[in-house]
């Protein structure tokens, strides 16, 4: 097996790790779906602990689709992608169809980078993107389901 197979499976594995525990940190939580200001105050400690799990897994989550697994197949297609910028690498995948909608892609890091920084929200805020934060993590999943067809529709990867 070629490096850059290995990198590309070991890529997909972690992403799948990150999305299959964000999305069970998410079931834990749907009964309080959707999150309004008034239940954010009563929440119990193991309601947070799973909100805390799900944006830290979609943290992770994005941040390998972003950073390793676009690079990772771009690499696996023999694109010359090593010294280049992140807009180039998603500019490439969107030109290759490897994803599909950039701008989709902007909003779920725009969301990763403002749940990345814990700041002191009033309640609304704090309700308003953590329902975000579900929508955004079905994005991420389908995401990923399209990236897994381009492979297997290209026979790249089994």
């Amino acid at each position: 097996m070629k490096k850059n197979e290995v990198r590309l499976r070991s890529t997909l594995r972690e992403c799948d790790k990150h999305l299959k525990r964000a999305k069970y940190a998410g079931n834990q939580i749907a009964p309080l779906l959707p999150l309004e200001a008034q239940k954010i105050p009563k929440l119990t400690e193991d309601e947070i602990a799973y909100i805390d799990q799900m944006i830290y897994r979609y943290i992770k989550l994005q941040d390998a689709m972003g950073r390793k697994l676009l690079k990772a197949i771009l690499l696996y297609l023999d694109e010359d992608v090593e010294n280049k910028a992140a807009i180039d690498m998603f500019n490439r995948s969107e030109q290759l169809g490897i994803i599909q909608n950039y701008d989709s892609w902007k909003e779920m890091r725009e969301l990763r980078n403002e749940l990345t920084h814990e700041y002191e929200e009033e309640d609304n805020d704090t309700a308003e993107k953590l329902n975000l934060l579900i929508d955004k993590l079905s994005e991420a999943e389908k995401y990923l389901n399209d990236i897994r067809t381009f492979l297997k529709n290209r026979k790249l990867i089994f």
